[in-house]
């Protein structure tokens, strides 16, 4: 069983947790803590990630190439990311943030994820 890597972004303090509990809260200011996938691997290129919550109208996509021409668009408006690393910075450079995503199965069990990973 491998550690999971969560971080609190406004405190900056960093767990490990081996459980499979996908959210944890920063224990100083009691926030939800991002899941960091960067030590499983996946920001050295095995990654594509197509953003539900980063869509945007198809209008817009012709604009959105000329400001982010290394981000593919597919033609229903929603950005496609080949690593981690270009999402946190696509993140960075339009002030969006990744939230908490709370996903309801089947069975009535909620599970937490962070998302856009």
């Amino acid at each position: 069983m491998g550690q999971h890597r969560f971080v609190c972004d406004y405190c900056r303090i960093e767990e490990f947790h081996t459980d499979t509990k996908m959210a944890h809260c920063c224990p100083d200011c009691g926030d939800s803590m991002r899941w960091d996938l960067s030590n499983i691997g996946i920001t050295n290129g095995d990654y594509s990630h197509v953003s539900d919550s980063l869509a945007m109208n198809p209008d817009q996509i012709a604009e959105h190439r000329q400001h982010f021409p290394d981000i593919n668009v597919l033609p229903d408006g929603r950005p496609e990311f080949t690593s981690v690393k270009q999402q946190e910075r696509y993140l960075d450079v339009t002030g969006f943030t990744k939230q908490t995503q709370r996903i309801r199965n089947k069975m009535g069990v909620t599970r937490v994820y962070a998302k856009d990973l």
